[in-house]
Order: structure tokens, then sequence, then C-alpha cells
């Protein structure tokens, strides 16, 4: 990549944006998505900190713990998987550049994009199943956090929902015209992700209309 630093999991937000801002290809909708998800998870360790502080919910103090703990995890992974998701998308586009004169070097190039988009596909599946947990922590603090803090909890959960979207149709797109069993089961598996992202996302919609009322 030129004209942008090489992020890596602990660079500064703003190396990060640049990155993807870049007229590059490598850093894109995929680690851009992983970015939105360490994002969502902060808000989550943000809101369940404040929680496990005030007396008034010494109720759900325990549950407040264990969802800083949890959101920390997932803060300090995502980044990683945005810089997985560059590397196999880098690895697409030296697949794109292999020669392709004899029957043998097509073959051995299909297989190269095939390695590379099943590689993309596997990062994406990771990065949906981080971005549930986002998801259903932030409805929980939403839910039973504090209320003063309700919109911040849920923002991490809208958060957690769009980038999910974001894995949902990159892993569609990646196996598309795949008909395997694996691919199959990577595509159903990844509907069903998105749907529990999404069920935590109609939670905090849900919560924050009433609360409006």
């Amino acid at each position: 990549m030129t004209g942008a630093p090489m992020p890596n999991p602990g660079s500064p937000l703003d190396d990060w944006l640049a990155a993807i801002a870049a007229a590059t290809p490598e850093y894109a909708g995929g680690s851009a998505a992983a970015v939105a998800g360490a994002l969502g998870a902060a808000l989550v360790e943000m809101v369940a900190g404040l929680t496990g502080r005030r007396e008034k919910y010494a109720a759900v103090h325990a549950e407040a713990r264990d969802a800083v703990a949890r959101a920390a995890r997932l803060r300090e992974r995502l980044p990683a998987l945005a810089v997985q998701d560059a590397e196999a998308f880098a690895g697409f586009t030296a697949a794109l550049s292999m020669p392709k004169a004899t029957a043998d070097e097509q073959a051995s190039r299909r297989a190269a994009q095939d390695r590379a988009l099943r590689g993309g596909t596997a990062v994406q599946l990771e990065l949906l199943d981080a971005l549930v947990e986002v998801g259903e922590l932030a409805l929980a603090m939403a839910e039973r956090g504090v209320a003063g803090a309700a919109g911040d909890a849920a923002t991490g959960a809208l958060l957690a929902a769009a980038a999910g979207r974001s894995a949902g149709w990159a892993v569609r797109s990646n196996l598309a015209g795949a008909t395997d069993a694996a691919a199959r089961n990577d595509v159903a598996r990844a509907k069903d992700l998105l749907e529990r992202v999404e069920a935590a996302e109609r939670g905090v919609l849900a919560l924050l209309e009433e609360r409006a009322g």
C-alpha cells in the first residue's frame, strides 16, 4: 500500500481511517466492518463499566463485570480481523496476477483464487461470530445497565448489526457459484449469525422506542 500507513491491531484510529480511505483495495469494507465492531465493543465496555460503579445497579454488577471483560476481549480481537481481511484480499489480488497462458496455469490461478476467497470467508465468519457477541452484550447492557447510557449501548448493537450485514454479504459474494457442502454450510452459518445480530438490533430499537415514549 502506498500513501497510507499499514495499520496493525494496535494502530491509532487515524491510521485505520487513512488506510481505508486510500485508493487501494486491501483495507476496504471488511476492515471497516471489523473496526465498526470494535467501536461497538468499546461502547459496551464503557456502559458496563459505568453500571458496575453504580450502587443502584448492584443486582447486575456481576453481569456488568462479565460484560466488561468480554467486551474488552472483543475490542482487542476485532482490529486483528481487520488486518486478516486485508491480508486475505491481498492474496486474492496476487492470484489475479498469476499467469494464465496455459490450461495448467489457468487451473492454478483458479485454485489460488478459490483459496483466497475461502480464506476471506473464514475471516468474515469469525467476524460475524464476534459481532453477534457484541450485539447481544449491547442489548443486555441497554436493557439492564445504566439507564442514562442505554443509547450508547444501543449504538454498540447498531454498529454490530451494520457490520454484520457487511460480513454476511461478503460471505455470500465470496462463495457465489460454489456448490460444495462446505460452501453451503458457510452460507447457512452466515445467515444464522446475521439473524442473531439483527435480532439484537431489533431489541435495542424496540427498547429505544419504548423509552422515547
